[in-house]
């Protein structure tokens, strides 16, 4: 970019005085590109400078007097260094100085009889160059390097909740709670920034979930630390409709018998109440009427199933037994339908797995913004009862990069 910007003559100067000869002209000419290289937050440019000088003579004999005109040329490597820094508005600016100059050629150059030195000539046009060159490398780097508009497409994307699956669907929504980035540092021909995203992810099932958007970026923060490494905290559900229909299709219709007696479930439903889960069961046969039993969630990372544990009647339910002949046989019961109040979700954990890291391998979710990633592993961090479903809390660890590619270059 700074050489297509760069013009082919960047001095020239028809009157200059040079060795005590005047005038002497001079033509300023880029020999060859641009070389940069990059070391911490610096970049160290060497621009080759092809230098024309034409000196005037006058040479007079016999009363006559005519001028000659004599061409030199040398060659000289302008050297400048920027210091690349992110502002708290996520500007990116450069602070460019002139390192040094190399002599491509002898710095002293012989003129018919004369010997003139061209030093201050390099010093000259170093002093000149030194405020167009770093006018143009901040516009350079400006225009290549505008994180706002790199972050901000990635920052509003990952708002828009995301269709993990679409039978039954299942929904990921990030809600973005920060954002911090290294300051940018030059290594192996690369500009190189961490850039991290701390949100909240939820996980739906059903219907695309509501999102309110942030629109505007927080200010720029250098984090203390940071690594490519990332931890989301997954929020899956299981929805107590869903939960009762799988227990449903184990248990409705089913017969449960304790020496002469036995009941039928007709239906059975499941919900959550203070931190538990409840299951009410319809029972006929020798007992008719409805039933309610609490339970608590409890996850198996052996099976990966979530199961309802430590059943016992609600206090209603205890109270209108608890005189009769059937509070054992309702015990009994309640025991033999425990095994089928089991929901295994590892399935549904390696589903995740899959879609999540197929959404994270090689996405671009803007132009020439480019997300790669890898989930290393899943686990669960705890399971707990909403009011409307059972949540599961998935720790879902691995790596990220995020990729800037132009569009003539590979990745």
């Amino acid at each position: 970019m700074l050489n297509e910007q760069l013009k082919d003559i960047l001095y020239e100067n028809d009157t200059l005085t040079l060795g005590g000869m005047k005038p002497v002209k001079v033509k300023v000419r880029k020999k060859e590109p641009i070389s940069i290289s990059l070391e911490g937050d610096e970049l160290t440019y060497r621009l080759p400078l092809s230098i024309w000088m034409q000196f005037q003579f006058t040479v007079g004999a016999l009363g006559l007097s005519h001028t000659e005109y004599q061409e030199v040329e040398a060659g000289i490597a302008l050297k400048f260094k920027s210091r690349l820094f992110v502002k708290n508005n996520w500007n990116v600016v450069t602070m460019t100085k002139p390192e040094q100059y190399e002599w491509l050629s002898d710095p002293v150059i012989k003129v018919r009889f004369l010997t003139i030195p061209v030093k201050p000539l390099a010093d000259l046009i170093l002093s000149r160059q030194q405020e167009t060159f770093g006018d143009m490398v901040d516009k350079a780097i400006n225009d290549m390097i505008d994180i706002k508009q790199m972050l901000y497409p990635l920052w509003t994307r990952i708002q828009q909740p995301f269709l993990l699956s679409p039978s039954p669907q299942l929904w990921l929504r990030l809600s973005p709670q920060g954002v911090f980035m290294t300051q940018l540092e030059g290594a192996e021909g690369l500009i190189r920034s961490s850039m991290g995203i701390r949100s909240v992810a939820e996980t739906f099932f059903g219907s695309e979930p509501l999102t309110e958007r942030i629109d505007s970026l927080p200010e720029f923060v250098i984090p203390g630390k940071i690594d490519s490494g990332f931890v989301i905290n997954l929020y899956s559900e299981i929805t107590y409709e869903d939960a009762g229909d799988i227990a449903r299709s184990y248990l409705q219709g089913k017969t449960f018998k304790a020496g002469s007696r036995e009941v039928i479930i007709l239906d059975l439903e499941i919900y959550g109440l203070d931190g538990y889960v409840v299951i009410g069961l319809d029972l006929t046969g020798s007992y008719r009427g409805k039933v309610y039993v609490l339970g608590q969630v409890h996850y198996d990372s052996l099976s990966s199933t979530i199961s309802i544990e430590n059943l016992e009647f609600d206090m209603t339910t205890r109270n209108a037994l608890h005189n009769t002949v059937d509070w054992l046989f309702h015990n009994i019961i309640v025991s033999k339908v425990k095994p089928f109040l089991k929901f295994p979700i590892r399935e549904k954990l390696l589903e995740s797995q899959l879609m999540v890291q197929k959404m994270l391998c090689n996405q671009e979710i803007a132009r020439n913004i480019f997300v790669t990633g890898a989930i290393d592993s899943l686990a669960i961090g705890g399971v707990r009862v909403t009011d409307r479903a059972i949540q599961t809390v998935v720790l879902a660890k691995g790596s990220l990069s995020l990729e800037i590619r132009d569009s003539f270059s590979k990745p």
